[in-house]
């Protein structure tokens, strides 16, 4: 078991608050490295749920130079990111405000990874709990769950991880017992035993009763931590869970699959401006002439 210090410097302290305009919730430090190519600087990322910072994220049409015609595209806003000040080992006395990236997010999976770029290290980071590991954590296995619930400091409830394979519009949730409330969206759940990331707060349990409807705090579900490992490769940002991999290599094969994708546009767009007879007008949709390399 961890000791009280382990637990703070586990646990406690890799938990941030985020705000938006219309929004409010919790995030996860789970990796902090020196930014590459700017001496004295350091790369940050927090890991939180797609819907605290949804309202950030709007899908515009915007004129495409290259297919000479207007694609859909993301514009995305910076929330904010509040590292709280610990004194005496546990009062939160302030909190020092960052503005973030969203570097990458999947609705359906409700995740999103946020970048803090500073002149400042975070000492303390998450410890995902181990990929080949996973099969072994069984029921009864004693939890707490951290998070941010209703705007406030970190607060820290305890329970047990219940049930897997929750079956949640095709998504697997982990049922867990540690009551959570709106503001826990996308802290942390850890074991207790090592203090261990093992998922994100995501949804809690409401009942309608008549006209009204009650929150079920202690049937809370949590995205696995098998889902954060997916959806850190599907994004390309695998450097933080694979040692063995460089940002620069991540940084470069999502720049080339961003150039498949412009690509793949290209050929759709010409494969809707064939000729009766197959043969692509020259003109295009766009009424320009094309040129390939």
């Amino acid at each position: 078991m961890l000791n009280l210090k382990q637990q703070h410097e586990k646990c406690l302290y890799p938990e941030v608050r985020i705000r938006t305009k219309t929004a409010m919730g919790s995030g996860t430090v789970i990796f902090c490295h020196e930014t590459p190519g700017e001496e004295g600087m350091w790369d940050t990322y927090v890991l939180t749920n797609e819907h605290v910072v949804d309202s950030l994220i709007s899908i515009e049409d915007r004129w495409n130079n290259v297919l000479k015609r207007e694609v859909k595209e993301d514009a995305l806003g910076h929330p904010d990111v509040e590292v709280l000040t610990f004194a005496y080992v546990s009062r939160v006395i302030g909190s020092t405000s960052y503005q973030a990236d969203i570097v990458a997010y999947a609705k359906e999976e409700d995740m999103a990874l946020l970048r803090i770029r500073a002149p400042q290290k975070f000492d303390y980071v998450a410890e995902l709990y181990p990929e080949a590991e996973i099969k072994k954590l069984i029921s009864f296995a004693p939890l707490w769950a951290i998070g941010c619930g209703l705007g406030g400091p970190p607060a820290i409830t305890a329970g047990y991880l219940s049930a897997f394979n929750i079956d949640i519009e095709n998504r697997e949730f982990w049922l867990i017992t540690a009551p959570i409330i709106f503001g826990n969206s996308g802290g942390a759940t850890f074991l207790q035993e090592t203090g261990q990331f093992i998922g994100i707060p995501a949804r809690v349990s409401v009942k309608q009763i008549g006209w009204s409807v009650d929150v079920v705090t202690h049937l809370g579900f949590i995205i696995p931590v098998s889902r954060v490992y997916q959806f850190l490769r599907d994004q390309i940002w695998d450097f933080i869970i694979d040692p063995a991999r460089t940002a620069a290599e991540c940084e470069k094969e999502r720049e080339q699959k961003r150039k498949r994708d412009l690509l793949g546009r290209l050929y759709e767009d010409d494969e809707d401006n064939k000729s009766p007879e197959g043969n692509i007008n020259p003109r295009g949709a766009g009424g320009r002439h094309r040129y390939y390399e």
